[in-house]
């Protein structure tokens, strides 16, 4: 698989780590359900603490990217789903310490709540493989 960042002329590259658009060549694409903080044990992890379940979303994403063959450098989307946007910085912190450039697109949006009122964060993603 192969990926390369494109940004549009006379756009401004984003601040954080994301961007703007992703083009990948693959044969085989995954798509993931968004991940909730919780273990293998199905045990909520950090409740309270928005940077140990941002951890545990992008450990879950990991695993499920390599079970189908493929590692995190294959993910080219991702969307975020935070119910506090003031937890923008610690997010962006995790997530650059799991993804790396040309960064996946992505999108951050706050929503009024997840299905447990425990969640903070919710990432689905999508990988292209191969």
């Amino acid at each position: 698989m192969t990926k390369s960042a494109i940004l549009g002329r006379g756009m401004q590259p984003p601040s954080a780590p994301y961007s703007l658009a992703v083009e990948a060549q693959g044969r085989r694409t995954l798509h993931i359900s968004g991940q909730i903080p919780v273990d293998a044990q199905g045990a909520l992890v950090g409740k309270g603490d928005i940077r140990a379940q941002t951890v545990q979303v992008f450990e879950n994403i990991k695993a499920l990217v390599e079970a189908a063959g493929g590692a995190l450098e294959n993910v080219v989307k991702v969307g975020i789903f935070v119910t506090d946007i003031r937890f923008r910085d610690t997010i962006t912190e995790v997530r650059r310490r799991y993804l790396k450039e040309p960064f996946p697109a992505a999108t951050m949006v706050e929503i009024s709540r997840l299905v447990s009122p425990d969640w903070l964060v919710e990432i689905e993603a999508v990988a292209v493989l191969d």
